[in-house]
């Protein structure tokens, strides 16, 4: 990790916010994403421009400023964050000071001479507008979206600091408003810098480019936190031997044992499942709740179980269901493990490689029946973990995907993808792009683990809370002066498989190395 400070820091709706801009969810291990832009090259760039305008709640004050900031992000839509797709960083951000953004309603904030914090009463509200512009960028196909960061906490180089949290107003460039007040989901204005030369491939003329006008509203409250997690225990009834949670290992070659959708029990116990505990460890919890961290974990932390509008249609119904079943609904909270660099960089190169969860409510049948208005708090999230990986190319829309299924069939001859076609036809509408699929070992090495809530909220470990910087010597539970907290380190590990098998079933060199 590069050396970072962690300085000190002081549902119909809900599902309308699955995409805002706070699901910037991947990150953690190694160096935290950067939000500035990857390339200086002097060539011809872009700029987005326009206003901001916050409706909401009158902002605290503190120590003689308005407390917070507008953060308004520009994302490149090849790589948009979950669920939209698997990017992990925007290409570009800006910020909208407090004091600028409220200048006009200044008279209605109280700022205490001892510089104590100030918050209104919380039925205050006020409607407030400001200019921001983002740039350089490189041409190509934008989206922004962006929200207020009401308790000042937001840190763009730390996962753990980087995203909205319960109370802070989200929202973006967005067209459908009223819809998205109404509980429907968000559709982001797109923004072409430039123009498309071929699929994928964005050109500028020499005078480079710049869209402004652009109209930004924050107006939907967060209305949880962050979705803070650990992993508690390994549920195994698989001959892998898988003794700790914070090492989870599942081989390349891993085959399911029985495959059966019509015996639900049995398919269950042939996954090897993680239980999520939502927060912190217990040992942990003074821990992170104090100096540096500052962890709401005394909130009663939770897992939201909800539908997920899958095919994006604003209607949750039968059709939203995961790609490889079409009796198994999409769930929240949404589980994803993404292959970490082998060497830590701040700019990650070469394909993403995810394999994501699937997520069960209490057990596989409860979860095939569950209601289109299900909205369940846990404090635990159940999650097996599919044998296949998804390996994409972030920046060549052209260039096909390639989903990895580590077996054709289980251990009785029953096959892993009943149908292959509708398989790839459903990645290939999520994804906007062909999706290949291939039977070999997958893609091994470390992966992160990510939680993804309804609000689209986030949450990655390892995170910094649990990693220690070159600077920090790690000793007895700290890093330097501060403490560590160990349940923030767990990571997947994807270990090779019989060689034999591996040989004649190879990883794609799409996964990359």
């Amino acid at each position: 990790m590069t050396q970072t400070r962690l300085g000190t820091r002081k549902l119909a709706k809900g599902r309308a916010l699955a995409v805002l801009a706070g699901a910037l969810g991947f990150g953690a291990c190694g160096d935290p994403d950067t939000f500035l832009p990857g390339f200086q090259s002097g060539q011809p760039q872009g700029a987005l421009e326009g206003t901001v305008t916050y409706s909401g709640q009158l902002p605290c004050t503190e120590q003689g400023h308005v407390l917070g900031a507008g953060i308004l992000l520009a994302l490149d839509v090849r790589q948009l964050p979950p669920p939209d797709g698997f990017g992990t960083s925007a290409a570009s951000f800006t910020t909208v000071p407090g004091d600028r953004l409220f200048d006009s309603v200044r008279a209605q904030l109280q700022f205490n001479a001892d510089g104590s914090r100030w918050c209104p009463d919380p039925g205050s509200s006020v409607t407030v507008s400001s200019t921001w512009a983002v740039g350089p960028l490189a041409p190509g196909g934008y989206q922004v979206r962006g929200f207020y960061d009401r308790d000042g906490n937001f840190d763009p180089v730390l996962s753990i600091f980087k995203l909205p949290t319960r109370g802070d107003v989200a929202g973006g460039a967005i067209e459908n408003p009223a819809e998205v007040l109404a509980g429907k989901r968000p559709r982001y204005r797109f923004l072409p810098l430039g123009y498309e030369a071929s699929p994928g491939v964005w050109k500028v003329g020499p005078e480079g480019a710049k869209i402004g006008e652009i109209a930004v509203t924050f107006a939907l409250p967060m209305p949880t936190h962050r979705p803070m997690f650990y992993s508690k225990e390994i549920v195994n009834k698989t001959p892998v031997p898988n003794p700790d949670p914070l090492r989870v290992v599942l081989p390349a070659d891993f085959q399911l044992a029985k495959a059966n959708p019509m015996d639900p029990v049995a398919l269950e116990e042939s996954f090897i499942r993680l239980r999520l505990g939502a927060g912190v460890a217990p040992p942990e919890v003074d821990l992170a709740a104090n100096r540096p961290f500052f962890l709401p974990v005394r909130d009663n932390p939770f897992f939201l179980y909800a539908r997920e509008d899958a095919n994006g249609d604003g209607v949750i119904d039968a059709k939203d269901h995961v790609p490889d079943s079409a009796f198994v609904p999409s769930l929240y909270p949404m589980v994803l493990f993404a292959r970490l660099p082998k060497t830590p960089s701040r700019a990650v190169t070469g394909p993403a490689v995810v394999l994501q969860g699937l997520t069960i409510y209490k057990d596989l049948n409860t979860t095939v029946r569950a209601p289109v208005n299900l909205n369940d708090p846990q404090p635990e999230a159940l999650v097996a973990l599919r044998p296949s990986t998804l390996c994409l190319d972030p920046l060549d829309v052209a260039k096909p995907g390639v989903l990895v299924v580590s077996q054709r069939t289980d251990k009785e001859g029953n096959p892993i993808i009943a149908d292959e076609n509708a398989l790839k036809e459903g990645l290939r509408a999520k994804f906007r792009r062909p999706i290949d699929l291939v039977y070999g070992c997958l893609p091994t090495g470390a992966y992160a683990m990510n939680v993804v809530a309804p609000t689209g909220q986030a949450w990655t470990v390892p995170n910094e809370a649990g990693l220690c910087a070159p600077s920090e010597a790690p000793s007895a539970g700290m890093c330097g002066s501060r403490p560590q907290l160990g349940s923030q380190t767990a990571v997947l590990t994807i270990v090779p498989g019989d060689p034999g098998y591996c040989a004649d079933h190879p990883t794609p060199p799409a996964c990359g190395p």
